[in-house]
């Protein structure tokens, strides 16, 4: 689907934890193209999933092999999973953020990574018998990542690209993942948000040791940052590209808030471990990676109180920690 803004909108089926669809945009670069997230390596597809990036491609009057550039927004397995295929076929050039890394490492080693998880879920309360499952979240991603790759172009925020003699500048915006950019066009007023802003739902926030410290301030203050562009127009990771961000920005930041409130007022009441603060608050979930994001959603609003100076932590006798209002 191409708008007047010359950008190509390609939605690549997914089809895994609730995740439907993401989207893969394609820019104009005189013969060549850049393209910005590219979606699942589907394995049981003969093609591997090329089939709707090569029919993508050539609405937009490219192949494949006209991908000189790919710019990934953030590096979880909806938005990646197809890159190194991708490279190997066309020999483009994949540009990330540096702190992407930090993915990288986790898919190398996905059993440190489980390992860390239920680490985490057993200080917070999880019980035994649901920790290994939770922790198995990133073992249902895996079959969709055709293999891990670095960036050829490290990015940190502020560089400008030029694509198709236009000026688009990385924004930073960590949040929703720590090496999370946006590309914005001052000249056309458009923002590739990625899954930093979306149409519809809030995106997730989530907590996760060795990342982010406190990754909701850290999105809440990229959201502001956004804002302070007033792009026109945003082409979104996830559905269909809107206008108003303002707006969308200003109510996303209210359903945060509104949160962060609530937690902090059943704090008050009585202290609590982040188990039942998510149980009780956020989700009484019942698919797997629904409770793992509840959980993990409910810790990051935790590290903002807490780096806020409003909530403080303890052991119970059980070893599990609970959350005590300080202010």
């Amino acid at each position: 689907m191409t708008d007047q803004d010359q950008v190509t909108r390609i939605a690549l089926p997914v089809g895994v934890n609730a995740v439907q669809s993401v989207n893969c945009y394609v820019l104009p670069d005189g013969d060549r193209a850049t393209i910005v997230d590219c979606g699942i390596w589907l394995p049981e597809s003969p093609d591997g999933g090329l089939a709707a990036l090569e029919a993508g491609l050539q609405d937009a009057g490219y192949a494949l092999r006209d991908i000189s550039r790919i710019v990934v927004t953030h590096a979880h397995i909806d938005h990646y999973g197809l890159t190194g295929r991708l490279m190997e076929l066309t020999g483009a050039e994949l540009l990330m953020h540096t702190m992407t890394d930090l993915d990288c490492e986790k898919y190398r080693h996905p059993d440190t990574a489980r390992a860390r998880r239920r680490d985490t879920d057993a200080d917070h309360g999880v019980s035994e018998v649901e920790r290994t499952d939770l922790a198995d979240h990133l073992t249902r991603w895996m079959p969709y990542l055709h293999s891990v790759v670095e960036a050829s172009q490290r990015l940190r925020g502020g560089e400008r690209l030029t694509i198709g003699g236009e000026v688009w500048d990385v924004v930073h915006t960590p949040g929703h993942s720590l090496g999370h950019v946006c590309l914005h066009s001052p000249a056309r007023g458009v923002l590739l948000s990625g899954d930093h802003l979306l149409p519809g739902i809030t995106p997730p926030v989530t907590f996760e040791r060795g990342f982010d410290a406190d990754p909701l301030r850290s999105y809440l203050d990229s959201l502001r940052r956004i804002a302070d562009l007033r792009p026109e127009r945003v082409y979104p990771g996830h559905g269909t590209p809107f206008g108003d961000a303002p707006g969308r920005i200003e109510a996303i930041l209210r359903t945060k808030t509104k949160r962060l409130d609530r937690i902090h007022a059943a704090i008050r009441e009585a202290p609590s471990t982040v188990t039942e603060l998510a149980d009780r608050l956020v989700a009484k979930a019942i698919l797997a990676h629904q409770r793992q994001l509840a959980i993990s959603e409910t810790l990051a609003h935790i590290a903002y109180l807490r780096w806020s100076g409003q909530v403080e932590r303890r052991a119970r006798a059980d070893g599990v920690y609970e959350w005590y209002a300080t202010g």
